[in-house]
C-alpha cells in the first residue's frame, strides 16, 4: 500500500471525518511530520473505498444543505493499519535544504551564514512554539494512565517534534557560535 493510505487509515482510525476534515487533519495532526497533497487524497479514498478498507456514508445535515459524506474505516482497514504499524520500519534519510547549504557554508562569508543561520533558527523556534502549544492543548484532552488512547499517541509524536526542534536549534546556536570565533 501507499504511504497516503496509511496515512488516510490513521485518521479515520481515530474518528469518522468528511473529505474536508481529512485534508484539515492532514495539515494540523500529521503536517508537521507527515505531508500529502491535496490532489492526493480523494482518488486515494476513492480506491480504498473500493478494495473495502473504508466506506462512504452520507449524514444528513439539519439544514436544506445535501448530506454530508463522511469516511468510516472498516474492519478490513483497522487490520490494514493495524498490521502496517506491526510491520519493522525504516530509518528514513534526512532531506532538509537547509543542511545542504550547511554543507556549502565553507564556499560563503561566515556573516552571511550567521543571517542564515539566524533566519533557519527564527524558524525552528516557531515551530517550537507551536509544538509546545499543541502538547499542552493535547495535554488537557489525555486520559492519564491509558496508552491505547488515540491522544497518548498523538502527544509521544509531538514530543519528537519538541524534541527534533530543540536539537536543531542547539546546532544552530552552536553553529552561530563558531563563526563568532
Amino acid at each position: 500500500m501507499s504511504p497516503i493510505r496509511y496515512a488516510l487509515l490513521s485518521l479515520l482510525a481515530r474518528e469518522p471525518l468528511s473529505g474536508y476534515d481529512i485534508k484539515q487533519q492532514m495539515n494540523n495532526r500529521l503536517g508537521p511530520f507527515w505531508k500529502a497533497g491535496s490532489n492526493q487524497v480523494y482518488p486515494e479514498l476513492a480506491k480504498m473505498e473500493e478494495e473495502g478498507l473504508i466506506r462512504l456514508q452520507g449524514v444528513e445535515q439539519l439544514t436544506y444543505r445535501p448530506a454530508r459524506k463522511v469516511y468510516e474505516i472498516t474492519e478490513s482497514g483497522r487490520q490494514a493499519i493495524i498490521e502496517w504499524t506491526m510491520e519493522p520500519g525504516e530509518v528514513e534519510h534526512i532531506r532538509d535544504n537547509f543542511l545542504l547549504k550547511a554543507y556549502n557554508s565553507w564556499l560563503v562569508a561566515p556573516e552571511k551564514m550567521h543571517e542564515q543561520l539566524a533566519w533557519i533558527k527564527k524558524q525552528h523556534e516557531e515551530r517550537l512554539a507551536a509544538y509546545l502549544e499543541k502538547l499542552a492543548e493535547l495535554e488537557t484532552m489525555r486520559t492519564p494512565g491509558n496508552e491505547q488512547d488515540p491522544i497518548a499517541s498523538s502527544l509521544s509524536v509531538v514530543e519528537f517534534g519538541v524534541e527534533y526542534e530543540r536539537l536543531y536549534i542547539k546546532w544552530c546556536e552552536r553553529l552561530m557560535a563558531k563563526q563568532q570565533q
